[in-house]
């Protein structure tokens, strides 16, 4: 069995992307689980196989404990953890071969604090897992963006240590010339990275060393290199975010788990 958590911005497409990654993997003849662990969802585009909201809903907690949207929701993923084991057993029984998670729309929510790392290594125990962290093409475009959404991506890596994979999103939605300079980006990062110190964006302040645009520059790099074009829309790059977890989870073989499968 393998795990594929998908993180990212509010509004990055991960519901839409679970989906498709779902259907993908499906019509190619491989088992596969969605699970939901956002508890604030009022709607999905798909319909989840195991859901947090069975158990647990920030409406609920909402109520429970007299607070507001923000803070109920930072409780009910705190409190989805006393459901890890319920979760696990309704996958379990299920025996796919993939497990996609959806989370919850505010990254730092998941992210960030303790319970979201914790629910990824409770839920995916010794099994192979991936993370995909997505960004929305558009914030390529400009380095006011660009920049902290790099960092973010770092900083979400290092909280729960499991491989990541950047995933761009919506690209559909870029013009021909923007689309051209996203590719042009993705092929060749070092020559965006070339040119970044001379930008304008860091003509507005000279308090920045040497030592911070490193760190910047590193977290651009890491970020972008291998990362992959998609459209959910589409369905442009699956194939490719497919072969890109296979190298992950399977060593780049092209075989599966070892659950039942159609294919094997």
């Amino acid at each position: 069995m393998y795990y594929v958590f998908l993180l990212g911005p509010a509004g990055s497409g991960k519901s839409l992307l679970t989906a498709v990654l779902h259907d993908w993997l499906e019509e190619h003849g491989m088992s596969t689980v969605i699970l939901n662990l956002d508890p604030a969802a009022d709607w999905l585009p798909y319909t989840p196989d195991v859901d947090i909201r069975s158990y647990i809903t920030v409406e609920d907690v909402m109520k429970r404990y007299n607070l507001g949207p923000n803070g109920a929701l930072v409780t009910a993923v705190d409190l989805s953890l006393n459901y890890v084991k319920e979760l696990i057993d309704e996958i379990d029984e299920m025996k796919p071969n993939y497990v996609v998670v959806d989370t919850p729309g505010q990254l730092e929510v998941f992210a960030f604090r303790k319970a979201g790392p914790i629910m990824i290594d409770s839920l995916s125990r010794s099994f192979r897992t991936a993370v995909l962290f997505l960004l929305e093409a558009y914030t390529l475009l400009k380095p006011s963006t660009l920049i902290p959404l790099s960092m973010l991506s770092l900083a979400t890596s290092l909280s729960h240590r499991k491989p990541q994979i950047t995933v761009i999103t919506k690209s559909d939605l870029l013009t021909k010339e923007e689309s051209t300079q996203v590719l042009k980006l993705l092929e060749n990062p070092l020559d965006f990275l070339a040119t970044l110190r001379g930008h304008e964006y860091f003509m507005v302040s000279e308090t920045l060393s040497d030592e911070v645009l490193m760190i910047i520059e590193s977290a651009i790099r890491n970020a972008l290199e291998n990362a992959i074009l998609t459209s959910a829309i589409i369905g442009q790059g699956i194939d490719e975010l497919y072969a890109s977890l296979q190298r992950i989870l399977a060593g780049g073989e092209d075989f599966y788990t070892e659950e039942p499968s159609e294919v094997l």
